[in-house]
């Protein structure tokens, strides 16, 4: 191949008109500016039914990336599950009848876990609301709920709102306890940051944790103590004493990758953090949270889309080679997120992860992430001469960006 190809996934950047609090309009960006200038551009909506989302729902990472993947508008799960339970089909997937039967058999108790929030991003709470419905017409007696708290892609001291949208629902269905309450920086790290994840696991096993007794009393000694959702301390609500052995475990995110760290500290033998126990439990989750994990509902995309001629693997089935490169916090998404989310390779597809060097509640004290470095490890690789693409992510815009600091947003940007 004789032309060279880099393209350049500057994760968070958008365009607003709207000058306030806009770090990218604000920013001192010459070379973007340059570009602009000097070659043609275009505005891409990636928002919506644009990129296979419900009309009116905001885009992600995880979204962009499939849709430039795979060269097409590709039906988000958001959207597939919402049909799914809206036919009925969601709710004969043998994973979940297990799950239910697993219940009813053993007298034990039914677990709901995930991120309680309206903006669709990694969960939402109708699914949750649905899953409480069809256990309360399945005659499930003991249904424990664990509340995660959103902050980030929600407004940072908003969960009171979906409690109190959680706990209506708990009236009007007569079923349902919520029993911890934990902010995702715990329950959802992807960052291979597993003393956070046992944090979360060992609050949700054996009930070890700050203890309070009613969930808004959780949240708002979170707040007391200057904390937002995001970052609630794993906090469990009365006399709840954790999972049991023969209970069953219901993930309601559908997002695989901040989704993989817990699921693998509740059924994986060789988990990588330092939990107490693996519990004998029944556990499914809403997506396949990762290649060799079986307890899903939701069919694959790669499967029920019938996902070919992607991008990666276009360029793979041309005899050319190509290389994916990202600092931690992103790599999921330049790797599997943009094959489909395949996490295997394609043939002379290689990989570079440059780790994150910094914990995600200090990003906005170094709002240059990693950039730099994965930046000087791409110039190295174009002098070599040995890639026909590269695709990268720089991460630092988004990432920082979710802190809610300007100022460092700004910085992020430059």
């Amino acid at each position: 191949m004789k032309n060279k190809i880099i393209l350049i996934i500057r994760d968070g950047w958008g365009i607003n008109p709207d000058p306030e609090y806009n770090a990218v309009a604000n920013a001192n960006i010459p070379n973007m500016d340059s570009f602009l200038k000097k070659y043609p551009s275009t505005v891409l909506d990636a928002a919506g039914l644009t990129v296979g989302l419900p009309d009116g729902y905001q885009g992600s990472s995880e979204v962009g990336h499939l849709n430039i993947g795979a060269g097409r508008i590709v039906v988000q799960e958001l959207k597939r599950i919402n049909d799914a339970i809206e036919n009925g089909s969601f709710f004969e997937n043998h994973n979940l009848q297990k799950a239910i039967e697993n219940v009813k058999l053993n007298n034990s108790s039914l677990h709901l876990m995930g991120l309680v929030q309206d903006e669709g991003v990694h969960a939402h709470q109708d699914h949750l609301f649905s899953i409480m419905e069809y256990a309360q017409e399945q005659n499930i007696k003991e249904l424990y709920i664990h509340f995660f708290t959103d902050g980030r892609d929600t407004p940072p001291k908003s969960a009171l709102e979906f409690l109190k949208a959680l706990n209506k629902k708990i009236a009007e269905y007569q079923i349902g306890k919520i029993v911890t309450v934990m902010g995702r920086y715990y329950a959802m790290d992807r960052g291979a940051n597993w003393k956070l994840t046992t944090k979360a696991y060992e609050a949700l096993t054996r009930a070890d944790g700050v203890k309070v007794d009613t969930p808004e009393r959780a949240i708002g000694k979170a707040y007391d103590n200057g904390l937002t959702d995001e970052y609630i301390t794993p906090t469990i609500i009365g006399n709840f004493d954790g999972i049991q052995e023969n209970d069953a475990v219901i993930y309601f995110n559908y997002r695989q990758d901040r989704a993989i760290q817990l699921t693998k500290a509740f059924i994986d033998d060789d988990y990588p953090g330092q939990r107490w126990k693996k519990l004998n439990i029944t556990y499914c989750g809403f997506t396949r949270y990762y290649d060799t994990f079986p307890f899903y509902i939701l069919e694959p995309m790669d499967e029920s889309e019938g996902m070919k001629n992607l991008l990666g693997q276009v360029i793979s089935d041309n005899g050319l080679r190509q290389l994916r490169i990202s600092e931690t916090q992103k790599f999921r998404h330049v790797t599997s997120f943009f094959n489909g989310k395949l996490i295997n390779p394609f043939l002379n597809e290689e990989r570079i992860e440059i780790k994150s060097m910094y914990d995600p509640a200090t990003f906005a004290e170094h709002p240059e992430m990693n950039a730099f470095d994965v930046v000087e490890r791409v110039i190295k690789e174009i002098d070599s001469h040995r890639f026909d693409v590269i695709i990268l992510n720089l991460a630092n815009g988004d990432m920082v960006g979710h802190t809610g600091n300007y100022e460092a947003a700004i910085k992020a940007v430059e």
